[in-house]
């Protein structure tokens, strides 16, 4: 598999588990999803809201090469429950659409940036970057399917073969 199948196959993946999450918080209500949990970001719909924050720096970084200038990770990124359901589906729709249009040269570029914490010039391969994407959110997600497992919710397979979206 070229890098551009990759990133195809990972941005299903990665809307597939989403919205397999998003529904199961959407029916677990706004009580269970604002409490304070404990966990890094507190509550469940905060840590959602974190990795679509830093998915939306990382794929604006990898795609353009533009670094925030300032990076908030314990700010909300979106105001509400539903916007931050809206904007997560507009994301990985565009997420896939942009893998559809370049080639597998693309992810092999190389992205030079200002990181705003180390005030310093840093480069790395494209595909770097969409790899710690994806792994970021996983990690995360994994946080808030533990919280999930722990209310009796089952949330599902997460593997691979399964996603119904791929083409493989």
């Amino acid at each position: 598999m070229d890098a551009q199948g990759w990133g195809i196959e990972m941005a299903r993946y990665n809307e597939w588990q989403n919205e397999k999450l998003y529904g199961i918080c959407r029916e677990i209500g706004q009580e269970a999803r604002e409490q304070d949990r404990g966990m890094f970001f507190r509550s469940i719909r905060l840590t959602l809201d974190h990795i679509l924050m830093v998915d939306d720096l990382l794929f604006r970084l990898a795609d353009s090469g533009e670094a925030p200038t300032v990076f908030e990770p314990g700010k909300p990124f979106c105001a509400d429950w539903s916007m931050l359901c809206d904007a997560r589906r507009d994301f990985d729709a565009a997420v896939e659409a942009r893998f559809g249009e370049v080639d597998a040269d693309w992810f092999a570029e190389t992205v030079t940036f200002t990181r705003p914490a180390a005030n310093r010039r840093t480069s790395l391969p494209r595909q770097f970057l969409l790899m710690q994407m994806f792994n970021h959110a996983t990690h995360h997600r994994s946080q808030v399917t533990s919280e999930l497992h722990r209310m009796g919710v089952d949330y599902g397979n997460t593997d691979l073969p399964y996603n119904p979206n791929s083409t493989m």
